[in-house]
């Protein structure tokens, strides 16, 4: 806690449906070496919107408040499947975690927030050794091919290295994404330009991740590490299912 430069990770459980939420369940933040590189936006000033008649107060599926471009999923540190909103009135509970320091984690079951898109969803988000994070997600497939879409929002500039990697670069210091499962994804950049005259600029920002196309009832693990600089390229051995987290 005394160390400025140590890793820190946070991850996120619950339901839009609550009070001022954001659809942003199974979203992390993420710092090391003083630097926030996995960033939320917050919230956007209510005023700016009611004054420009956005409906802020409903909490169904179809409220205008999840056109908001900062309260859904497709900014956050989540999943999107088939380019679908979570579900708002779905609830994510956290339903283990450990302090072990071999890998320090939580893991919340996503399943509810994506009902109807994906037949199960679960997010564990550790630090390794206290070397680097691990970001795990084991998904199953309904009877359909599906679309997932991996995001991470951070105000580095951003680097596609390869055919499962990034770099960001901010403030003289580098962090490497790289994506173990699953073998085949498409690494991405979207812009942060908001769509609508009612939502509040975000300069300064970039979206960076995969897409990956998942067969039809099939049980998929997307593990994307985020290592620090100067840290050792990380062993397969140090990853494994959900259930074998110490």
């Amino acid at each position: 806690w005394t160390e400025p430069g140590a890793i820190f990770v946070g991850v996120k459980g619950g339901s839009a449906s609550v009070n001022h939420a954001h659809m942003d369940i199974g979203s992390f933040v993420m710092e090391a070496d003083g630097i926030r590189w996995a960033m939320d936006f917050g919230s956007q000033d209510y005023h700016s919107l009611e004054s420009k008649g956005v409906d802020l107060w409903g909490r169904e599926q179809d409220s205008q408040r999840w056109q908001v471009f900062r309260y859904n999923n497709l900014v956050h540190n989540t999943l999107t499947i088939d380019g679908q909103l979570q579900q708002a009135s779905g609830f994510a509970p956290i339903n283990r975690h450990s302090a072990d320091p071999r890998l320090m984690h939580a893991q919340v079951d996503l399943t509810k927030i994506y009902e109807g898109q994906i037949s199960k969803a679960e997010r564990g988000v550790g630090i390794v050794d206290g070397r680097y994070v691990v970001v795990r997600d084991e998904l199953e497939t309904r009877e359909k091919e599906t679309t997932v879409r991996w995001t991470l929002l951070t105000p580095a500039e951003v680097t596609i290295t390869g055919a499962n990697s990034a770099e960001l670069s901010l403030d003289g210091r580098k962090l490497r994404l790289e994506v173990r499962e699953p073998a085949k994804v498409a690494m991405k950049t979207w812009s942060t330009n908001p769509p609508h005259d009612y939502d509040a600029p975000n300069p300064g920002t970039t979206l960076v991740g995969f897409e990956a196309v998942l067969p039809a009832k099939k049980r998929v693990a997307a593990v994307v590490l985020l290592i620090p600089e100067g840290v050792n390229k990380p062993a397969v051995k140090d990853l494994g299912a959900l259930a074998s987290w110490p």
